[in-house]
């Protein structure tokens, strides 16, 4: 896969170094010039320093031609206008990391879905740990054979419980849902409203099935 990271800060090269590690295509934007060089010499794949909130740096960048673009510069204005931009020209597989979840409807309005909230990160890792669910660290989840998903919750599966959800359950298990400023965990007895979202540990072969059924 060919995969455009705007924003080339801690986060932004430690995903890079991933991909880069499982044989994917990856191409960096970066703003900072020194930033942009340093990464340039650590990294091996193309790195351009550019404004990536523009749209012929996202063309120069290979837009048209990526599968997957990931907007996290540490701007939430400008992550939502590199997803807009990138929208725009043709990318469907875009992902947003917003720090202020008050965005987060603007861009599902705007059809762009895929949003990470690191707020919401942290609050399931406390969780996780006062609970004593044995989820190690995000950063184990991310790096092993476990992905998280979120689900948003519409009208289709509005008054639901979790359990009815067209899920394969044997590659998916639920961790927490958000409803407004709460997190609640998602028993047996919890029935899902309009607006939630719901953050699933998924394998990756099944990540496809659920973007068909939920983004649909």
């Amino acid at each position: 896969m060919k995969i455009i990271i705007a924003g080339g800060g801690s986060a932004g090269e430690e995903l890079a170094n991933a991909l880069i590690q499982e044989k994917h295509e990856v191409v960096i934007i970066e703003a900072d010039k020194a930033r942009a060089e340093e990464l340039a010499e650590k990294l091996d794949c193309l790195v351009i320093n550019a404004n990536a909130a523009n749209p012929k740096t996202l063309i120069d960048a290979g837009v048209k031609e990526a599968d997957a673009l990931v907007a996290m510069t540490g701007n939430d204005r400008d992550n939502i206008l590199v997803a807009l931009i990138a929208k725009q020209l043709g990318l469907e597989n875009i992902i947003v990391r917003i720090d202020d979840p008050v965005y987060n409807d603007i861009l599902v309005y705007m059809g762009i879905i895929k949003i990470i909230n690191p707020g919401r990160l942290v609050t399931l890792h406390a969780l996780s740990l006062l609970k004593g669910v044995d989820l190690h660290s995000i950063s184990t989840l991310f790096r092993g054979n476990i992905r998280l998903y979120t689900v948003k919750i519409d009208e289709r599966f509005d008054g639901k419980k979790v359990s009815e959800l067209p899920v394969d359950w044997d590659k998916a298990y639920p961790l927490l849902v958000f409803r407004g400023d709460k997190a609640l965990f998602p028993r047996d007895n919890l029935v899902l409203v309009k607006d939630d979202s719901l953050l699933l540990a998924v394998e990756p072969d099944a990540l496809k099935d659920l973007s068909k059924e939920f983004e649909s």
